[in-house]
């Protein structure tokens, strides 16, 4: 695995590669989408609810440690991007960027839809539902850790939101289908189309 850093993206400074006429778009992720919180959100909270009121396993959140919890969660920000960038060939070159959403990472190498879908979705599930899975399984004694598991959990899911847009994207395309990303545009084309 490769990985170069850009640096701040300026709206021309992502690579670009050539990609094949019979490629066409997958729809972009834009501010309108942040919409998706809502239902990222609410599954959070029934989270809680199944732990202290279904499970009965009661935890009072601390600011103190949901305050650690969310510091780390911010400092693996960089890893979520980097376990992003992991999921692509070995021997392809990876970017890492940020704008003022965040970091973002790119990789113009093509791969297979099932594989970008991973790529999408990897991240998310390490450091963000293993750690929600963890505090809906940890005893209510351990508050301090449940705590700080959730407030992790909670980053990491909420910031994957676009993944989970690329994803549904995803699926809706034939199995066989290649993704190329080229600059801030992610292309598809199904498997036999003619190259030119």
């Amino acid at each position: 695995m490769k990985i170069k850093w850009i640096g701040k993206y300026n709206g021309n400074n992502l690579p670009v590669v050539h990609v094949e006429d019979s490629a066409k778009v997958l729809p972009s992720v834009t501010t309108k989408h942040t919409f998706w919180l809502i239902p990222i959100l609410l599954f959070l909270g029934f989270c809680v609810y199944f732990k202290n009121v279904i499970l009965g396993e009661r935890v009072i959140f601390t600011k103190g440690t949901l305050a650690i919890g969310f510091l780390i969660g911010i400092i693996l920000f960089p890893v979520h991007e980097i376990l992003h960038a992991a999921c692509f060939p070995p021997g392809s070159e990876t970017f890492l960027f940020y704008t003022k959403q965040g970091l973002g990472t790119t990789c113009t190498y093509p791969v297979s839809r099932n594989r970008f879908i991973v790529v999408n979705l990897l991240p998310s599930v390490i450091l963000g539902l293993f750690p929600l899975l963890l505090y809906l399984m940890i005893p209510k004694e351990y508050v301090s850790a449940a705590t700080i598991l959730f407030a992790i959990a909670f980053l990491q899911v909420s910031e994957s939101y676009a993944d989970y847009i690329n994803v549904v994207h995803l699926l809706r395309l034939p199995a066989k289908s290649t993704i190329q990303i080229s600059g801030e545009k992610i292309y598809w084309r199904k498997k036999g189309d003619k190259e030119t």
